[in-house]
């Protein structure tokens, strides 16, 4: 056995009814397997979230990723009702996989993972702990609170 893919039968049902957005993300050798997981999560219109399924693969490649994705798509009953959005990491083997299974779908970066690497990266330009506080702070109340049209053109321009 090389990949594996598993869903509740209601997961199906529930991801056939709300099918707009999901997020998907990879764990890498976290569990006992030291196999990578797969994390499909639905989002229904009231926001709240389901697991639609879950996949251990062989690899971190693509055609691995091609491949769980194939079985969550066909999950879906009408082909006129696959995914608008998913949301994912900046993993760049499942942005890849989710362009060939889906080409119609919009994909989106996480906006936690981003607060994460901007963090990450940022951190270690300011010395001051205290300093450090003030800015991580204030940077990510900016960042959720108050982004209007011209923060979020700047934003999604940055690269």
């Amino acid at each position: 056995m090389r990949d594996l893919f598993w869903c509740h039968p209601d997961a199906v049902n529930l991801c056939n009814a709300c099918h707009m957005v999901f997020f998907i993300d990879n764990t890498y050798k976290t569990n006992r397997y030291r196999l990578p997981l797969l994390d499909f999560v639905g989002v229904t219109p009231t926001g709240m979230t389901f697991s639609v399924g879950f996949a251990y693969l062989e690899g971190e490649h693509v055609n691995n990723i091609v491949w769980a994705l194939e079985r969550f798509q066909g999950l879906f009953l009408r082909n006129d009702r696959l995914p608008v959005v998913i949301i994912t990491d900046r993993d760049l083997a499942l942005m890849n996989a989710v362009k060939t299974v889906f080409p119609e779908c919009t994909n989106l970066l996480c906006r936690f993972h981003i607060v994460m690497n901007v963090k990450a990266k940022c951190k270690s330009l300011i010395g001051q702990k205290n300093v450090w506080d003030y800015v991580w702070i204030t940077g990510v109340l900016w960042l959720i609170v108050r982004p209007n049209s011209s923060s979020l053109s700047a934003f999604t321009s940055f690269k």
